[in-house]
């Protein structure tokens, strides 16, 4: 398969998932909560176990020193807790918490709202084309190789 075509499809969606999906999502954010730390949050939930900081800045594809500032703020906010690995206190696990949990939930309950409209205005066609390309999306990109 050509990937000119695939780049340009690529380049079209982006304005439209800026200004329809992202913009929006940013500022429904509340409690001095960037998109990078909500981001987080979402990785960290997505585990049963703990990361390493290591972990998580691979997953997040940001440096350990950006991640340290991260974590530091999800700390202050017991959004997330470390955990230091009693056989080596180098290794620093990170845990999200109960309250980061009532947090998305409140988040996806109450603020998810503003979606709603767009997504009305999908035909009953266009929300399953969506609901599938999402789900895609998520699945390929989950997949990709870090830098």
């Amino acid at each position: 398969m050509e990937i000119e075509p695939i780049q340009e499809s690529l380049l079209a969606v982006m304005p439209y998932w800026n200004y329809r999906i992202s913009k929006p999502f940013k500022h429904l954010l509340d409690d001095g909560v960037s998109m990078e730390m909500y981001y987080c949050l979402q990785i960290i939930r997505g585990f049963d176990e703990a990361l390493t900081m290591t972990e998580l800045s691979q997953r997040i594809q940001m440096s350990k020193q950006q991640m340290t500032k991260i974590i530091n703020r999800l700390v202050e906010r017991g959004f997330v807790k470390r955990i230091y690995d009693p056989s080596n206190r180098r290794i620093i696990k990170i845990q999200i918490t109960d309250r980061a949990l009532d947090y998305i939930e409140h988040f996806l309950k109450e603020n998810a709202e503003c979606f709603r409209e767009t997504l009305e205005a999908m035909d009953s066609q266009e929300l399953a084309d969506f609901k599938q390309a999402i789900d895609i999306l998520t699945r390929v990109l989950s997949k990709l190789p870090r830098d």
